[in-house]
């Protein structure tokens, strides 16, 4: 039985959609893959799930993937709070987070992130 590896890459999944293809056959797919790679093959369920995720979305790539965003600290919160900051470098994070309708939690987050006091 083959060792637990992390997914494959879409170069990987590619060349094992275009090996079935090729050979129509799942065994042959997995000895192609130790002759040329000398890993561990995938195995069989994961070039049938490789071949009916290619059927259905033409496509060998993941969906991206749903749910909460991972943060609410990107490039334009960190502007804008530092632009909130300009006028009044000493203004609490409480009244920065209020003015820019984020989080306090965030806006101290993100006033850590550019070395400044939180008050």
């Amino acid at each position: 039985m083959p060792s637990k590896r992390s997914s494959l890459s879409i170069k990987e999944r590619s060349w094992v959609l275009n090996e079935y293809l090729k050979t129509e056959n799942a065994e042959a797919v997995r000895r192609n893959w130790t002759a040329k790679f000398g890993t561990p093959a995938p195995t069989r369920r994961t070039i049938y799930r490789i071949r009916d995720k290619a059927n259905v979305t033409g496509s060998v790539i993941d969906a991206p993937k749903s749910g909460r965003p991972k943060s609410v600290c990107t490039e334009e919160n960190r502007r804008l709070v530092a632009e909130a900051l300009k006028d009044n470098p000493g203004k609490s994070s409480r009244k920065t987070s209020l003015e820019l309708g984020i989080s306090r939690s965030s806006a101290v987050r993100i006033l850590k992130s550019m070395d400044r006091k939180t008050y």
